[in-house]
């Protein structure tokens, strides 16, 4: 795939605009509009609002044993989501692997995102104490099996 990190972006939430719409929920779009949402999602069954981050990759798997010795996929946050902990937030990590393929989604509620990029980039740090610098740069990584069943986790928004 040739796309840009745009294309790429607006790709991922398109595919998890019709996910939603698909299954039942009200979901629009926020076009960039509001800081840190892409997507606003209704259950209207009961009543509930939520606001959904869309990060979107076509990186594939790989292995970084200073993690895991398990392939995963990863998607590159910042700094700010160490402390984002919203309970009406979900995070939805896309991969897109191929156009003709549908996308895998992972739905992540932004309490364990947060917890985990704080540990991976303090456990990065530690690692290579005085040689490594602070960064802004961080990553969440999902493993390949998936222990925490966030791959379709559309029941996160009932």
């Amino acid at each position: 795939m040739n796309l840009d990190k745009t294309q790429i972006g607006l790709a991922g939430e398109y595919y998890v605009l019709a996910q939603l719409t698909a299954r039942g929920y009200i979901a629009t779009l926020t076009l960039g509009n509001t800081k840190g949402i892409d997507i606003l999602v209704t259950n209207q069954e009961i009543n509930k609002f939520f606001k959904v981050e869309v990060k979107t990759t076509t990186n594939p798997h790989k292995i970084e044993k200073l993690f895991s010795d398990k392939p995963a996929f990863h998607w590159t946050m910042s700094k700010k989501h160490e402390d984002i902990k919203d309970s009406n937030l979900i995070y939805c990590f896309v991969l897109i692997e191929n156009a003709g393929i549908m996308p895998k989604f992972y739905l992540v509620p932004s309490l364990a995102v947060a917890e985990y990029v704080k540990w991976q980039h303090e456990h990065w740090i530690s690692t290579r104490p005085g040689v490594m610098k602070e960064t802004s740069m961080r990553k969440f990584r999902i493993e390949m099996d998936d222990p925490n069943n966030y791959l379709d986790n559309w029941e996160i928004f009932k």
